[in-house]
């Protein structure tokens, strides 16, 4: 089966090393553009699942100039309410991913955005069930489940009680496999809670282009945390899950040509 590459771009600070750019500026001492790794793969289209709406312009006109249609999906926190803001909400917390299918889910994704943002921030942008029911139609969004920090990921994991709601529409679930010791376990969970209800996806999140540039992405993570905890370092990173250097385009490449 193949294996959807999930493109993050830099507009998810301190989470992709990849660009927007447009195509052919590709070379050794400069960042690559997702743009390039598309067309070296002659990928039709592009999924992009960013943490925030600030690299959607570019993304949407380059993908125009190169005639590769642009998926645009947004990772961000749901709670449980938020008009609650304390610790005791944090371990409540946990990731979704919603796509937008057209130009009315784009409207749509930037209503729930904005709302995330402004009224429901509290360390980070979040929002709630509730809020994201009254922007919601299925013909322009898509929920999905992305493999880690999930709900299930952090059930699983941490014993947290996080309890999701799909009442309103049918999720998708995404599994990867990056060589983490836990990716077994909670493709497990995953397979165990979805059964035939929903759909599972192969996926494969995309940071950087090749394992060789995981020391530059792990430089630019330390970097983006030195603020928070100076004792930071490339010997001693001290972030959590960072031991894998399959986020990459040529693992991908390689797990396709496995799979047919």
């Amino acid at each position: 089966m193949k294996i959807l590459p999930l493109f993050k771009s830099h507009y998810s600070i301190g989470r992709s090393i990849l660009t927007l750019e447009r195509s052919g500026n590709k070379r050794s001492d400069y960042p690559i553009s997702i743009f390039d790794l598309a067309k070296e793969a002659d990928l039709q289209e592009i999924i992009l699942i960013d943490n925030s709406f600030s690299g959607f312009l570019e993304a949407y006109t380059n993908s125009q100039e190169e005639k590769i249609k642009l998926i645009f999906g947004l990772r961000v926190t749901m709670c449980c309410d938020i008009e609650k803001k304390s610790d005791d909400e944090i371990s409540k917390q946990h990731k979704i991913v919603i796509l937008a299918k057209n130009t009315e889910g784009y409207k749509r994704l930037i209503k729930i955005s904005t709302l995330a943002c402004l009224k429901g921030f509290y360390y980070e942008p979040r929002i709630d069930f509730k809020s994201v029911v009254k922007e919601w139609d299925n013909n322009d969004l898509q929920l999905a489940i992305p493999f880690y920090d999930s709900f299930l990921f952090y059930n699983a994991l941490y014993g947290r009680r996080c309890v999701p709601d799909f009442s309103f529409t049918t999720p998708v679930f995404f599994i990867e496999h990056n060589f983490l010791p836990f990716d077994s376990l909670i493709e497990k969970t995953i397979l165990s809670y979805s059964k035939t209800e929903f759909e599972v996806i192969p996926t494969k999140t995309i940071c950087y282009s090749t394992r060789k540039d995981f020391l530059a992405y792990l430089t630019f993570r330390c970097i983006n945390n030195r603020s928070m905890n100076s004792k930071i370092t490339l010997n001693e990173p001290n972030q959590e899950h960072l031991s894998s250097a399959e986020f990459c385009f040529e693992a991908w490449k390689e797990s396709n040509e496995k799979n047919g």
